[in-house]
């Protein structure tokens, strides 16, 4: 049995999440004494305060010192493209992401920043540009899997599977690398082996709401709606008010009829 115009789900909330992640190991990493202002805006940014925050660093950034040593231009830019990342000006974000990716060339975290910046733009290409260079840095799994969702998103599938792959390969647990890791196998027409990966991300993250919905919707197309059902009714569960978990709910359900 073929069902086909149930949805699938990009883990879009995953670009976020990594994205706070590196700022929060880059948080803990800053001795907050030495940057009052930093810490100041710091603040202000936990507070949902976003403009007063660049209000803020804008105050306090000297651009003629982003090269001096000890200066805290890196750490003021840093925040500053987050959060202007968060707010979607964009064009803001990268620049400041990729003066710090100047300041600090040997550091992976604004390359790979910037490259979900453009992810969350859909300029994929240049987000593949900029996962390479991470990759010069470090060989970073979340670079890897940047090539594989930029790859997906231009609809080089066999391409983003072996990128997504090789990601997994380098961290096991990178949940939403097997999500999408199953996506481009749905696409390739391979729902069994789409399957075992969103079984894997399931198995890791089993309150994902999103991984629920895909795990359920490719025990549809494998022809087991009894488990699709129970799937898609902890997916519902867990986002009641997401429009494509509703929608998908309530298409499997009519199945079992």
């Amino acid at each position: 049995m073929k069902i086909i115009n149930f949805y699938f789900l990009v883990l879009g909330d995953i670009t976020v999440k990594i994205k706070l992640l590196f700022i929060s190991f880059f948080i803990l990493a800053i001795p907050m004494m030495l940057f009052a202002d930093y810490d100041k805006a710091l603040k202000l940014f936990e507070q949902g305060k976003y403009d007063d925050a660049l209000t803020e660093i804008a105050s306090s950034l000297d651009v003629s010192r982003d090269f001096e040593p000890n200066s805290p231009n890196y750490n003021l830019r840093y925040l500053a493209g987050h959060i202007h990342a968060k707010k979607g000006n964009y064009e803001s974000a990268l620049t400041h992401l990729k003066r710090c990716a100047e300041i600090q060339k040997d550091n992976i975290n604004p390359f790979i920043d910037i490259a979900f910046v453009y992810i969350d733009q859909k300029r994929y290409t240049d987000a593949i540009v900029w996962a390479r260079k991470a990759l010069q840095i470090k060989q970073a799994p979340v670079a890897y899997y940047i090539l594989g969702l930029s790859y997906s998103g231009i609809g080089s599938y066999w391409q983003a599977k072996e990128y997504l792959e090789k990601a997994i390969s380098l961290d096991p647990e990178m949940y939403y690398a097997y999500n999408e890791l199953g996506n481009v196998l749905m696409f390739l027409g391979r729902i069994t082996q789409a399957q075992t990966a969103y079984s894997a991300a399931y198995a890791l993250a089993p309150s994902s709401a999103f991984i629920c919905n895909n795990l359920a919707m490719s025990y549809v197309q494998a022809g087991d709606v009894k488990k699709a059902v129970e799937i898609i009714e902890k997916a519902r569960k867990l986002a009641p008010d997401n429009s494509v978990i509703v929608e998908n709910y309530n298409r499997i359900v009519s199945l079992k009829k």
